[in-house]
């Protein structure tokens, strides 16, 4: 006799635990079949991020060495202003000539030159595009005794001006005498500007950084915010650190300002026996 629950249609227990057992199995063989296609897709995301990495690091690699070559293209120009310099004979006439007029109208044909003046063998300074307050001398100068040394076109380190009184990179070139020998020295003082301009055009994507530092770690110049920065030192912030390491290479890490960036950094040429300087590009983790 069947029982009530039976004669209504119910199952009992002992009937519904095969159906139940059926019921898991086939939840598990789902689950099963959708685990590997879960796992590539974690796989594929994470490649994917991955390359995207590295891209945007090879990114930052590439625009630091753009701004390289860029700065070495000043080198080359300044270089060339010099060289012409030294030849005009209205450059060798003392203070009260046209040879303040010359230097100041040439330094108006390019932007990023602080100043151009000429100084005697001594180091005084006999001519300048911009006025001066007294007696200058430079002879301590590396750009200029190495110019007078070596005869030849010379690079000097970060300083600030004592004419300026802005952070430059100087140059030197020898200017000779009838006798072949070098009696005066002209000179251009290189404004970090340049990077500001590099910077503004190169398409950068929003939150990116250019920075210039020095070996110490100290920064010299930097895009954006410039003044904010200019001056500081961090040389253990694991992002200086690197890029103060003297080669060339890519590093994710915080930025001094604490925003995660992937960076490309470079060394900059500063002639033989200068400091050292170097270059990041930073761009933002998110781009």
């Amino acid at each position: 006799m069947r029982s009530a629950g039976n004669a209504y249609g119910w199952s009992s227990p002992t009937m519904m635990k095969p159906f139940i057992f059926l019921r898991i199995r086939l939840l598990v063989f789902v689950l099963l079949a959708f685990v590997p296609a879960i796992g590539l897709t974690l796989f594929t995301f994470a490649d994917q991020r991955h390359h995207a990495t590295e891209q945007a690091k090879d990114t930052a690699l590439q625009l630091a060495h753009t701004a390289t070559s860029s700065y070495e293209r000043l080198i080359l120009q300044t270089q060339s202003v010099l060289t012409g310099l030294a030849q005009l004979p209205a450059l060798r006439q003392p203070i009260g000539t046209d040879c303040p007029k010359i230097l100041r109208a040439r330094m108006d044909e390019f932007l990023y030159y602080a100043n151009i003046g000429v100084a005697d063998i001594d180091g005084n300074l006999i001519c300048s595009a911009l006025p001066t307050n007294g007696r200058v001398n430079i002879a301590d100068r590396p750009y200029f005794w190495r110019a007078v040394a070596s005869g030849d076109f010379a690079i000097g380190e970060y300083q600030v001006g004592r004419v300026t009184g802005k952070g430059t990179i100087n140059f030197g070139y020898p200017m000779l005498d009838a006798r072949g020998r070098v009696g005066q020295v002209v000179y251009a003082a290189l404004d970090l500007a340049w990077l500001n301009d590099f910077a503004a055009n190169a398409n950068l994507p929003p939150g990116s950084s250019v920075t210039v530092l020095d070996r110490k770690g100290t920064i010299l110049a930097r895009f954006p915010d410039s003044d904010a920065w200019v001056g500081k030192s961090e040389p253990e912030a694991p992002i200086v650190a690197a890029t103060i390491s003297g080669g060339e290479g890519t590093v994710e890490a915080a930025g001094l300002d604490g925003v995660a960036r992937l960076y490309g950094f470079v060394p900059l040429q500063t002639g033989r026996g200068g400091s050292a300087l170097f270059l990041s590009v930073g761009i933002p983790k998110a781009a």
